[in-house]
């Protein structure tokens, strides 16, 4: 046996340690020191596989005299030194004491802080390692972490009574941290302790716990944890045979996996990727929540360090706080090849996110969004928006993650490349197959999958130029060859004409029914136009009321000097075209600029971009949407 497994082992079991029966450490270079049952053996159900004393646990507890070491700090935070912080320091002290240290056994068994790579975590990973995590989130998460650290670090530093810093350098500083983060447990572990019960010094901290964490990772491991008053061991839930032995992290990503310990799993069903709204969006979101208090807060997948630098949301803030950053992942399973594979949004990221895409009638009103799939449930302006926005969102995510794929190399050279590697090509195929697969479900909707009937709520730039009575179409057609000497699709989105037109078939549209008072009266010499289109006119006249007093029922809705230029061009644009031909339904009355501007209103506020259907590529090809509430 290795001396420093054998001087570990001597140590936990004189200290009221235990191994289960048949249980044995052992050492590979590629794995570290973990535990093993012994050729032959087997483990039965409810069986212990290891036992820790609570006297043998390094915790916030064990740092009540150590902490008289720090001061206040000079630069004027009067709040005491984090109990996160003030277990790290404590542990390169315990590291620096050598064997003068109770934990020293323990501490051997760990990595060597001045070895090259004591950890396959990406703060420990060099330039060519880095190039596999290049335009990732984990590349975003790994200087957020390490600059977290640092400035943690420094504050420690100039609370430390002491002179002799040198002690304390920031290498062996990062290696504490890596272990607290990597192999610690909840510090409610201990909450049943008969020497913790009088005090609350292990909240909102770590413990590390010798001997259970000599357990490595599997998703399959069937394992309970028991939390006792002297104790805390580790029983297995099933019949196991010899070999390697495992613990159960519970479901995470690969990017929680090679964050918090340094490998990945191959076809990882908890596996995801996460996505995060702009700056204007999380502004909108943070006002709304502060005047809805109950609403839930975002719970985000990824928590890699055990103190809360890496959480979407500060709970005690729930309701009033929000960051518009969550995570998607795939439900399917991978072992099938799914053509749509299903998709689940961590709770309150949707609600966020319609929020962040509601239009003033929808931010007036209120309303939730509590499901966790995009499309499930009755369809609505404000889900088709979101759905559009994040799809747009995972399109950019891809392209810009895809781009960096050249600087790779060919192959990975090393383990933390492989897994690197890996967990890229993981990213990209979640947001290839979502992004994929929720473009299918709205070219159904739209009616380009001719084995789907087409959801005729859903207005496109290609329904309204063939949509409506065909009087009507034939002078809404003539009214865009005169202002844009075209009535191709393609060209119109591609001259960033959008705007325009469905402004001027707003226009046109509200003429034809000027005269109707009411749905059943109709003038007898002009087709009606289609019940839906009707309902929605009337829907949107109750709503938005009309120009005379548009300024005083939604001052929210901006126009500015760009939306004034373009109802005038839009005026312009139909005296030609009344000029061309006198009967046409656009003659028929005097263009008013403020009611082109107030359909330009109604226009912006109701309808929402959406990326091309028909599967070209880039912005000047998005186009916009109607959905007929």
């Amino acid at each position: 046996m290795d001396e420093k497994l054998q001087a570990f082992q001597l140590w936990f079991l004189q200290h009221g340690g235990s191994f289960g029966e048949h249980v044995e450490l052992h050492y590979e270079p590629s794995r570290g020191f973990h535990l093993r049952l012994s050729q032959n053996s087997t483990l039965n159900p409810t069986s212990c596989i290891v036992s820790c004393p609570h006297s043998l646990t390094l915790s916030c507890y064990n740092t009540h005299s150590f902490a008289n070491e720090f001061g206040h700090d000079p630069a004027g935070d009067s709040d005491p030194i984090s109990s996160w912080n003030l277990l790290r320091f404590f542990l390169v002290e315990q590291y620096q004491l050598k064997g003068q240290s109770f934990w020293h056994p323990y501490i051997c068994t760990l990595p060597d802080p001045f070895t090259k790579f004591p950890f396959n975590t990406p703060l420990y990973y060099d330039d060519e390692d880095s190039i596999f995590l290049r335009g990732t989130s984990l590349e975003y998460s790994t200087r957020k972490i390490e600059q977290a650290w640092r400035d943690e670090h420094a504050e420690g530093l100039r609370r430390l009574r002491q002179t002799n810093l040198d002690r304390y350098p920031w290498d062996i500083y990062k290696w504490a941290a890596t272990v607290i983060a990597s192999r610690s447990f909840p510090s409610n572990a201990l909450e049943s302790s008969n020497r913790l019960k009088s005090t609350n010094a292990a909240a909102g901290s770590s413990v590390l716990l010798p001997g259970l964490d000599l357990l490595n990772h599997s998703p399959t491991a069937k394992v309970t944890w028991h939390w006792g008053e002297e104790t805390c061991s580790i029983t297995t839930d099933k019949e196991i045979g010899s070999g390697e032995l495992f613990n159960n992290y519970a479901p995470k990503s690969n990017e929680e996996l090679i964050m918090g310990y340094g490998f990945s799993l191959f076809k990882n069903a908890s596996d995801h990727c996460n996505l995060a709204l702009g700056a204007m969006a999380v502004a909108r979101i943070r006002d709304t929540l502060h005047q809805r208090p109950t609403s839930p807060p975002i719970e985000h997948a990824p928590e890699h360090d055990e103190q809360p630098i890496a959480r979407v949301i500060d709970n005690t803030n729930a309701g009033h706080f929000a960051t518009g950053v969550g995570c998607v992942r795939l439900t399917h399973n991978y072992d099938q090849q799914e053509m749509r594979p299903n998709h689940t949004f961590s709770p309150g990221f949707l609600e966020q996110a319609s929020i962040a895409f509601s239009n003033v009638r929808e931010y007036r009103q209120g309303f939730a969004h509590s499901d966790t799939n995009l499309l499930a449930g009755p369809l609505t302006r404000n889900k088709l928006h979101t759905t559009c926005a994040i799809v747009m969102i995972l399109q950019k995510q891809y392209a810009e993650l895809a781009a960096k794929n050249s600087d790779l190399p060919t192959w990975p050279s090393n383990q933390r490349q492989f897994h690197a590697a890996r967990y890229r090509r993981g990213q990209l195929y979640i947001l290839k197959s979502l992004t994929n697969s929720i473009l299918d479900s709205l070219r159904r909707l739209a009616g380009l999958d001719a084995s789907w009937p087409r959801d005729k709520r859903l207005i496109r730039l290609e329904h309204i130029l063939k949509a409506g009575p065909k009087e009507f179409l034939i002078d809404f057609r003539a009214v865009l060859h005169v202002g844009f000497g075209t009535r191709n699709p393609e060209k119109i989105r591609q001259g960033m004409l959008l705007d325009s037109v469905f402004t001027l078939w707003l226009y046109g549209l509200w003429l034809w029914k000027m005269f109707v008072p009411t749905l059943e009266v109709q003038l007898s010499d002009r087709p009606t136009l289609p019940i839906r289109t009707a309902i929605w006119i009337d829907f949107i006249r109750k709503t938005y009321g009309d120009e005379s007093d548009i300024g005083q029922r939604w001052t929210g809705i901006p126009a500015g000097e760009e939306g004034q230029s373009l109802t005038e061009s839009c005026t312009y644009i139909i005296k030609a075209a009344a000029a061309k031909n006198p009967k046409s339904v656009y003659s028929g009355i005097e263009p008013s600029t403020d009611r082109l501007l107030w359909c330009l209103r109604v226009i912006r506020e109701e309808t929402f971009m959406c990326p091309n259907l028909e599967g070209k590529i880039g912005d000047e090809n998005d186009e916009i949407m109607l959905f007929f509430e």
